[in-house]
């Protein structure tokens, strides 16, 4: 199964899998929940918050229509447990999940250590009764064991969630001689829930609509603290309506992350192993404007899949404020989908490329508009090209700047007009320079800043703010030896003409915008598109 992030969705029929109530959701899809929480370990650092870790989110769980792996009508908490007893409990999970049937919807919940048995091995639960000499035995409860296991009962959607550091190694008998937990010199963080890092294990689904989501309370090297910061904001998030699992997941790797940083501790940034199929499902309800967004990697940004076909790009002769390098209106085939974000990339997005130090610091827009959610401006097209670099390392997928017929194919989304949403423009459609007419359009006074990413309505492929606000730039080449670069789209600085379709603008490739940002593309893979 491949962890790109839900594409055959964007392809497909949509039906909304989250309802506008939890009765509506239950009906339709039973929800199962384990909830297991670790703290009172016979060798190793006692956890004091895994409880109250345990109880948030057991409470959310069960608000949205939750029931116990057990049986029991309300979600339990697992406190503690054994090896044995973490392993006749995901057998129960397993077997109760078969009997829901093939809808059903099962969260698996671990708050304690965790550990791996070599710097590339699977994280797995460390028990309560685990020995100082960690085992192949004692860890057997890995990322990749869970996620067969759950998806071998047949149930539709599988979220497993880890909370726990992966900042600890733990010696094996494959690797060199066994070395307690505590002594390994690999950094064990006092106030952490104690793993390196994970490799990633083709967990193939046991029918073409299952799916998985394996959540990490954080990334690979980094800690988890014992502070209840990842399980409060996961709580808040699991109610929080108009969300799918997957969004809310998301929502809850930002929030934490910038809990951490605003605390002055560590990093940590949640992170996710992602393989589910279709509209994920919801916990509470479901936003359809939403539903056929997908992302890649925690710190990538939303993308929707647009779709092959015949479009007609470039200017007719007869356009108002028609420029000289603008083709001239002709229709061009897109034989192949291909993805592209559904915003610009903000300034939250870039900081997380600038916390990797793949980056440079970039003045905001934070007097003006303090929205994190706005796109980040003032950067290069080789500033763009360092970004897309460090998202392709990111997601291991191969993203990029659009091309010209790509963005201009994307912002027409259908339309052969002026503008994507018509011949005439007003200030109620984009973020420009509305002091100005284009071909007697009304005026407003000058705003003079960029505003959040999705502040206007999205295109008919459900992009926003292709035109205004931020200048987007491209692959494309103005001079032969492409020391000039194209960028399209407007911004909030433009004439209302720029923000045209068609329009084009050149600039040196290593000149600092303060109105130029950037969205990203990638293709698809053969395997990630209807056939």
């Amino acid at each position: 199964m491949r962890q790109a992030f839900g594409l055959l969705c964007a392809l497909l029929a949509m039906l909304c899998l989250g309802g506008s109530d939890v009765a509506a959701s239950a009906t339709r899809a039973p929800r199962l929940a384990l909830v297991i929480a670790n703290g009172a370990y016979a060798n190793y650092d006692h956890l004091a918050k895994t409880g109250v870790d345990g109880d948030r989110v057991a409470a959310a769980l069960g608000a949205t229509g939750f029931t116990d792996a057990s049986g029991a009508a309300t979600v339990q908490v697992n406190r503690d447990l054994t090896l044995a007893q973490m392993q006749a409990k995901v057998a129960e999970f397993r077997e109760k999940l078969a009997a829901a049937g093939p809808e059903a919807f099962g969260v698996l919940y671990f708050s304690g250590h965790g550990a791996a048995l070599s710097s590339f091995g699977d994280p797995a639960l460390v028990p309560t009764d685990a020995d100082r000499q960690l085992t192949a035995g004692s860890l057997s409860l890995t990322r990749a064991y869970l996620t067969r296991t759950l998806l071998g009962s047949g149930a539709k959607n599988i979220l497993i969630v880890l909370d726990m550091c992966r900042n600890v190694v733990a010696a094996s008998a494959v690797d060199a001689p066994a070395a307690p937990l505590a002594d390994a010199g690999v950094g064990v963080q006092a106030g952490s829930k104690g793993l390196r890092r994970l490799i990633h294990q083709s967990d193939g689904a046991f029918r073409p609509d299952q799916g998985y989501l394996v959540a990490f309370s954080t990334s690979p090297d980094q800690v988890a603290f014992d502070d209840g910061t990842f399980s409060r904001v996961f709580a808040e998030e699991i109610r929080r309506p108009q969300q799918n699992i997957a969004d809310a997941l998301k929502r809850t790797s930002d929030r934490v992350a910038v809990t951490a940083v605003k605390a002055s501790k560590a990093l940590q940034k949640p992170t996710f192993d992602y393989g589910l199929q279709g509209s994920p499902p919801c916990f509470v309800s479901c936003d359809l404007n939403n539903q056929d967004r997908f992302y890649d990697c925690a710190n990538c940004p939303y993308m929707r899949v647009i779709p092959a076909g015949t479009a007609r790009l470039g200017s007719p002769l007869t356009e108002p404020r028609r420029q000289r390098d603008e083709p001239v209106q002709h229709d061009v085939a897109i034989d192949r989908p291909f993805a592209m974000g559904v915003y610009a990339v903000t300034i939250s997005e870039w900081a997380a490329c600038v916390r990797d130090k793949a980056c440079r610091a970039i003045s905001d827009w934070s007097k003006e508009n303090p929205n994190p959610s706005i796109p980040v401006t003032g950067i290069s097209f080789e500033d763009a090209q360092g970004y897309v670099a460090w998202l392709s390392v990111q997601s291991g997928l191969p993203y990029q700047l659009p091309t010209e017929t790509q963005w201009e194919y994307a912002d027409r989304a259908g339309a052969a007009t002026v503008f994507p949403w018509g011949d005439a423009i007003t200030p109620g459609d984009a973020n420009y320079d509305q002091t100005a007419s284009y071909h007697g359009s009304p005026t407003a006074p000058y705003r003079g800043y960029p505003e959040a990413v999705g502040a206007y309505p999205p295109n008919a492929f459900g992009l926003y703010q292709m035109n205004g606000n931020a200048w987007t730039w491209t692959q494309g080449c103005a001079d032969q030896p492409c020391r000039s670069r194209i960028l399209r789209g407007g911004s909030f600085q433009s004439a209302p003409e720029e923000l045209r379709a068609a329009n084009r603008f050149a600039a040196d490739a290593s000149r600092k915008r303060d109105d130029a940002g950037l969205r990203v593309v990638r293709e698809l893979s053969p395997d990630e598109a209807l056939h």
